[in-house]
């Protein structure tokens, strides 16, 4: 573009509140302590480059310590954050776990701006196991009013043997279905 003047390319702008270096060329010295991603030096095998980076081999890093550890190993050798494993689940009389359904069309937010995908994508519905349905007296394709944490929303039903019982499904993400934070329990209402 500026070849009429000169034939070198033009200097990336620079930010002076940046702590990188804007150059085509590089940045030739050693980066911070707390911005070294990887140890790497011309010459050298990447477990050897980190003596360059080192006040002595050894040592510690030139620039200070990056950083604090968050987890120290345990004693035994096993993590000690694993230990509480979660209750089974247990349904509950007159309440349904809603959890959230994902579908290869539509759950995507940007998906349904496509017209080829949008035309896949399922329709809002709440999906609910075959014996729950015959308990709570639903048929398919019925439209049936429930709340759940707090939202009320009425939705046709699609029985799904895929679920278990005391759990209802939520497709997540299609269009005119309200946000919801699942998994969360769900009263279904009296019609």
């Amino acid at each position: 573009m500026m070849a009429n003047l000169h034939v070198s390319e033009e200097k990336p702008p620079e930010d002076p509140d940046s702590p990188l270096s804007y150059t085509m060329e590089g940045f030739r010295g050693l980066p911070p302590s707390s911005m070294i991603p990887f140890y790497w030096s011309p010459g050298w095998n990447s477990v050897q480059a980190i003596n360059k980076y080192q006040e002595e081999t050894g040592g510690s890093l030139r620039g200070g310590n990056p950083g604090l550890r968050l987890f120290e190993p345990a004693q035994n050798g096993k993590p000690d954050y694993f230990m509480s494993v979660p209750e089974p689940f247990v349904p509950s009389e007159g309440r349904l776990l809603m959890v959230p359904l994902h579908h290869i069309f539509g759950s995507e937010e940007l998906s349904t701006h496509a017209a080829s995908v949008s035309s896949r994508a399922a329709k809002p519905y709440i999906g609910i196991n075959p014996e729950d349905a015959v308990e709570l007296g639903l048929q398919e394709g019925q439209p049936r009013s429930f709340d759940v944490d707090g939202q009320a929303l009425r939705l046709p039903v699609k029985i799904s043997p895929f679920l278990p019982r005391g759990v209802a499904g939520l497709p997540y993400g299609l269009p005119g279905l309200p946000f919801v934070e699942l998994p969360a329990w769900s009263n279904l209402k009296k019609e």
